[in-house]
């Protein structure tokens, strides 16, 4: 099987593409569920989508884009890119590391769909204007992604 068989993309009028480039790993949630998810957080931070992109990928790609684009040489479970500052029209990429989210669930004792929803919330509260390098912002986000999470 070609790798363009093992893609699935999902499209629908909220401007959301989704597509699973993991060669065995699925999304938990439904196409219904990731899009209740980003309006809430969107709706929340009175922001706008107007565009997104979102990619599950596997350890190799993740890593790759992040050595590629943000010179770090680790694994991780979300690399965000907002295309756009603009509130009122906010455009942007995730990709989400199944490997890295489903690791993460087992560590964290969670199951693998609440941390799935936990970063694809990270990512988009990324893409309204969050950041998590410091101390105090971590724990910010952290607040968010538990209030958009209950």
């Amino acid at each position: 099987m070609s790798g363009n068989e093992n893609r699935r993309y999902l499209y629908n009028k909220s401007n959301i593409l989704i597509s699973n480039l993991h060669p065995t790993l699925r999304a938990p949630l439904t196409h219904r569920h990731i899009k209740s998810a980003v309006k809430r957080v969107f709706k929340g931070e009175h922001a706008k989508l107007d565009a997104l992109c979102l990619s599950c990928v596997d350890r190799k790609i993740i890593k790759k884009i992040n050595i590629e684009f943000l010179k770090h040489n680790y694994f991780t479970d979300i690399i965000t890119f907002p295309y756009s500052a603009r509130k009122d029209a906010i455009n942007g990429e995730l990709f989400m590391c199944l490997d890295v989210i489903k690791e993460n669930a087992e560590k964290y004792d969670v199951s693998y769909m609440n941390e799935f929803e936990r970063v694809l919330i990270h990512g988009c509260l990324h893409l309204t204007g969050y950041n998590d390098k410091t101390k105090a912002q971590k724990e910010l986000i952290r607040q968010k992604e538990n209030f958009y999470l209950s």
